[in-house]
């Protein structure tokens, strides 16, 4: 039974009729409706028809509530939040700043795709990246929204994406500049300088992110048979020091991987590891993890000095061009960068052989033989 007679004192005949039913809605979370107040049972059944009618349609029954997008999202930081990776987490809350003043400042039930689409036309000018992200921190509210039957439909669905493009290119490092870095390091003659070779080494020799690079522990590597197990990564984005966590949740299913290391660098870490008396790989005189932001501003001042644009995920970029450039197969290149997608191997493929294309046919046009092709036919021509 759905309806029920309750004792109200406000009524003029002593009692009301209540609606009341469990449910479990389209994202699979187990809900209660509830709504008192009706005179008779007639307009309870009623009711309750047109609830049960929602929910057939919609998967959900949405709440009578006036709570504003930020009431939501700060609702979403402190229960819906869990479910995703801390670096979403802190990503989430940095792009939802260009919310809260605006948007955020709307009932959630009034969003609707005209206000969007004209939020996201007033950001034309800025860049298409950072307008994909705001879109993304937003889908995350809506999501947990409907979650809760706050609304009944993404209003960001059909919602288009207009900005500048990143004309930036993916840039790499060459092993000139990689062997400056590490002259410079290797100068210094520090243990913390020493650690910062190795980071350096596992991102040009493995292709490894920051964040796995530095949560790595001497326990995930097999020197002798030339493996490093990746099952974890450092977070430590907007943290202290002390509050630095390794966990076990990678980028996707397929980061978590053995991978084979060069030969070099296997020599590297066996020696590093006879100098490091600790179980963590990349870490400081006490043994304690290395903040990754305290890494790039020591080689960055190094990098300026010799004219070397760098950043650490450069290595990473480098790493998958040379895989391409000495022509290792499409699918063995996927598994070594350890893309989810292989949609994401072969644009790397696509722009790397573009370029050396390009480089090919400058090449080309710049010797000598070409103009001395042009002159023969230009000859044979007068001829």
């Amino acid at each position: 039974m759905s309806i029920r007679k309750r004792e109200s004192k406000k009524a003029k005949n002593g009692y009301v009729y209540e609606v009341y039913f469990n449910y479990t809605n389209i994202f699979g979370v187990p809900s209660r409706y509830s709504k008192s107040g009706f005179i008779t049972k007639k307009q309870a059944q009623e009711h309750e028809t047109d609830m049960k009618k929602e929910l057939n349609e919609n998967g959900i029954i949405k709440k009578e509530i006036n709570l504003t997008l930020n009431e939501v999202f700060d609702e979403f930081m402190k229960v819906g939040a869990k479910q995703y990776q801390p670096n979403t987490i802190y990503n989430t809350k940095k792009d939802y700043n260009y919310i809260k003043k605006t948007l955020g400042m709307y009932r959630i039930k009034d969003i609707n795709y005209s206000i969007l689409q004209n939020f996201f036309n007033n950001r034309e000018n800025e860049g298409i990246e950072s307008n994909k992200n705001i879109k993304k921190a937003l889908k995350r509210v809506f999501v947990y929204a409907m979650q809760n039957g706050y609304i009944t439909n993404d209003p960001l669905s059909y919602v288009k994406l207009v900005g500048k493009e990143n004309t930036r290119e993916k840039k790499i490092i060459t092993f000139d500049d990689f062997n400056t870095l590490i002259d410079e390091l290797h100068y210094k003659n520090t243990f913390r300088a020493e650690a910062y070779i190795i980071a350096l080494k596992l991102g040009y020799y493995c292709g490894l992110r920051i964040s796995e690079v530095f949560a790595l522990e001497k326990k995930d590597f097999d020197l002798q048979n030339g493996f490093v197990s990746l099952n974890k990564k450092l977070v430590y984005y907007g943290r202290k020091a002390d509050d630095f966590e390794v966990i076990n949740q990678m980028k996707n299913k397929g980061s978590k991987a053995v991978l084979p290391i060069a030969e070099t660098l296997k020599k590297d870490l066996c020696e590093w590891f006879k100098i490091n008396p600790y179980d963590v790989v990349i870490c400081d005189e006490s043994g304690m993890y290395i903040n990754p932001a305290v890494m790039y501003k020591s080689i960055r001042s190094i990098a300026v000095k010799h004219g070397i644009d760098y950043n650490f995920h450069m290595l990473r970029h480098t790493y998958s061009t040379n895989l391409v450039m000495n022509n290792v197969n499409i699918k063995t290149a996927q598994e070594l960068m350890r893309h989810n997608d292989i949609n994401t191997t072969l644009s790397i493929y696509t722009h790397v052989n573009m370029e050396h294309k390009k480089a090919v046919l400058d090449e080309v046009f710049k010797s000598k033989s070409v103009e001395k092709v042009s002159k023969r036919q230009n000859t044979k021509a007068l001829n």
